[in-house]
């Protein structure tokens, strides 16, 4: 027979900080290893990922607690997560794949996940598949450290609760509760529906009245209604064609007055720009500057021009003399002298410039024995001179005829603006006279719109929206003015007779209407809801009465059997006890085994009352489980007098007796033999290697005699760095 479980996958997990794997191909597993080694960690994590809740189960303060804190050697981690991994080829859960994987991760923030083939799902859903499956993280399929003597020391509900997980009942026990809390919150709803009906009747009746009157009202106003819209839209259409008829001619004068203003602003532009011209004739002024300072220069050339001869003249007659003599340096002294003085008052730096360069080298030669002056230098000279007369002559000329042709646009200007000015006062009085026009157009078309103002009071005071007047429709007839007035009076008369209905009251009404059959309909839906779910109770608890029943005989059987395998004779007997009213009400206010197998109302549920179902089927149903024994060589008249070995023992009995009758998946033990004996041990063993044929066995022991059972032995140890570590040994 293959192995339900396959594997089991730790990271994070208390102990277990890197990521470890547990296999089980084999039907018995033992896990072995010291004290203080992390091995019950294992349990604890198949208790977490199975849906226990409570931390204290789970040997901490918080489920924080559980992810690995760290170490001086080891950082701590970050979140702690489990995954079990089965074999899913007998279907053992709801899914078409051939291994299903249930795994459960929290971190450090406290968010819990819970996943079924990789898919998020809800704890309450989990515990629903898991009590499918017959597994819990409680009771004979989950027996922790020093819980050996569990069947024993629980109270007979308890041990009913523990049987009905192995047996497959749980699911509908789970069922059964979360029936029971929709009966109770339909029950409160349907009568919290039956009081808001009978208080809602009396006012519903009083708004239907109300909505009848509002309801005539209505008719006779939407009469009216109609009528004004005729009479009215009758009268505004009129005063809109007369009004049309002016605003033709209005538009084709305002046309015109455009184009007259064009012409205007064109006839102003052009007098402007006549005027701008007019003004820029100040620039006579510059020019005769300008002729003024061409004359000057050319002057100043000419004298130049007479210098330059006098000095080529000079060089002439002093070529036949070997060096200057005093006459001539006195003449050379005077020219210098005028030459400075001219210098000094000319504003040509280029010819500052030349006259200087002239006069060095004359003063170089007359002192240093320069040999004489040539007379081609002297021509050179002169005819540079005479050019630049020539040029300043030629300027002088064209600023003449620029002068001229100044004064000749001056007095066409002068012409253009007059005529300008005529032009612009012409469409001047052209643009007058049409502006008249449209004012007249304009004074008309006011008195219209007058009449049109009064007819928009009218239809306000009629109570209707000034914008709802131009969009009415064309009337269709021909309607006669007054006698739609005299009927408009009549209506507004009824309306006024029945009076103003507040809407409030009418709204109201509809809404109360709704109300009152939504309400109708809900109560008939809680009846018949009350009445399915109280039948889905009662066939709840004939299934689970009637199975319990079957099988509770073979289990007492079974029990008494191995009772006496344990202890070499005696007799064990189960039997039902109905509880007393008051030990009803002491195990409800006892944290019941119920409720921690994850029993509770789930979030946002209300808790079914004791009296939300009928009376039970039979008495039966809500029995506990009392244990009745008697040992060979010992008088036992209760439990308690039980030794602690001897405790396990009965619960170990009652274990193999419910494996024997319905074997659950597999089955997870820890130190459950600590208390016996080697005998017993002994026979605890032979046992496990029995039933492993019916049921996967995974069993933290120090035992000897357990371990020889065993196919996989896994040894945990725990080094310097706090963290638990896998050595795994396969027995032939």
């Amino acid at each position: 027979m293959h192995s339900v479980l396959k594997r089991v996958e730790l990271q994070g997990f208390k102990s277990f900080a890197p990521k470890t794997v547990f296999e089980f191909p084999s039907r018995v597993t033992a896990i072995v290893g010291p004290n203080g080694s992390g091995k019950s960690n294992i349990l604890d994590a198949f208790r977490w990922v199975l849906g226990e809740r409570e931390a204290r189960q789970l040997r901490g303060d918080t489920l924080e607690n559980l992810i690995f804190a760290g170490t001086p050697k080891r950082p701590p981690a970050g979140f702690a997560r489990v995954s079990l991994h089965f074999d899913n080829r007998d279907r053992l859960f709801e899914h078409e794949a051939a291994e299903v994987t249930v795994e459960r991760k929290v971190d450090r923030s406290g968010v819990s996940q819970f996943f079924i083939h990789g898919g998020e799902v809800r704890l309450r859903d989990l515990v629903s598949v898991f009590a499918r499956a017959r597994l819990g993280s409680r009771g004979l399929t989950m027996v922790g450290q020093g819980q050996s003597d569990i069947f024993v020391r629980s109270n007979p509900r308890e041990r009913r609760e523990m049987i009905e997980e192995v047996l497959g009942l749980r699911e509908f026990r789970l069922k059964k509760e979360h029936t029971e809390r929709q009966l109770a919150s339909s029950q409160v709803n349907m009568e919290k529906v039956a009081a808001i009906l009978e208080e809602l009747t009396p006012h519903l009746r009083f708004l239907r009245r109300q909505r009848h009157r509002f309801e005539r009202r209505q008719e006779i106003a939407e009469e009216l209604r109609a009528l004004e819209n005729r009479h009215f839209a009758a009268r505004y259409r009129e005063l809109l064609r007369i009004r049309e008829g002016f605003r033709g001619p209005a538009e084709r004068l305002g046309a015109a007055a455009g184009e007259e203003r064009a012409a205007v602003a064109e006839a102003e532009r052009a007098l402007q720009a006549i005027d701008r011209k007019i003004q820029s004739g100040g620039r006579e002024d510059s020019h005769r500057e300008k002729f003024t300072r061409a004359m000057e220069e050319r002057a100043a050339l000419e004298r130049e021009l007479a210098r330059a001869e006098a000095r080529m003249e000079f060089a002439s007659h002093a070529a036949e003399v070997p060096s200057a003599n005093a006459g001539a340096l006195t003449v050379m002294v005077k020219e210098l002298a005028r030459d400075l003085e001219y210098l000094l008052s000319s504003d040509d730096l280029t010819a500052v410039k030349v006259k200087l360069g002239e006069w060095v080298g004359k003063l170089r030669r007359a002192v240093g024995g320069a040999p004489p002056l040539r007379g081609a230098d002297f021509a050179r000279e002169r005819d540079a001179l005479k050019e630049k007369v020539k040029a300043a002559g030629t300027l002088m000329r064209s600023i003449q005829e620029e002068e001229e042709r100044l004064r000749a646009d001056e007095r066409k200007a002068s012409q253009d603006l007059r005529a300008q000015m005529e032009r612009l006062e012409t469409a001047k009085s052209k643009l007058r006279d049409i502006e008249r026009r449209i004012q007249e157009a304009k004074f008309e078309g006011e008195k219209v719109n007058l009449r049109l103002e009064e007819l928009a009071r009218e239809w306000e005071s009629a109570g209707r929206e000034r914008n709802e007047l131009a969009s009415l429709p064309v009337p269709d007839s021909t309607v006669e003015v007054e006698g739609a007035e005299r009927k408009m009076v009549r209506l507004r008369g009824e309306i006024a007779a029945i009076g103003e209905i507040d809407e409030t009251l009418v709204k109201e009404a509809q809404e109360t209407e709704v109300r009152h059959s939504f309400l109708s309909k809900e109560l008939e839906d809680l009846t018949k809801a009350v009445r399915d779910l109280k039948n889905l109770i009662k066939d709840l608890d004939q299934k689970i009465h009637h199975d319990f029943k079957r099988a509770f005989r073979n289990i007492n059987e079974e029990f008494n059997t191995y009772f006496r395998l344990m202890f070499s004779g005696g007799r064990a007997h189960l039997k039902l006890v109905v509880p007393q009213p008051k030990a009803v009400e002491e195990e409800e206010a006892a944290p019941a085994f119920a409720g921690a197998l994850a029993g509770k109302p789930a979030e946002g549920e209300v808790a079914a009352p004791a009296a939300a179902t009928e009376e039970p089927l039979d008495p039966e149903l809500s029995a506990g489980v009392e244990i009745e024994l008697t040992l060979p060589k010992k008088k036992i008249t209760s439990l308690d007098m039980l030794s602690g070995g001897e405790k396990s023992l009965v619960s170990i009995a009652a274990l193999f007796a419910l494996i024997s009758v319905s074997p659950p998946p597999f089955l997870v033990l820890d130190e459950i033999d600590a208390t016996l004996d080697e005998a017993n041990a002994q026979r605890f063993a032979q046992m496990v290697k029995e039933f492993s044929k019916k049921t996967q066995f995974i069993i933290v022991t120090h035992n000897r005699a357990t371990m020889e059972a065993a196919d996989i032995l896994y040894g945990i140890t725990m080094e310097d760095d706090g963290v638990s570590k896998v050595l795994s040994l396969k027995l032939e």
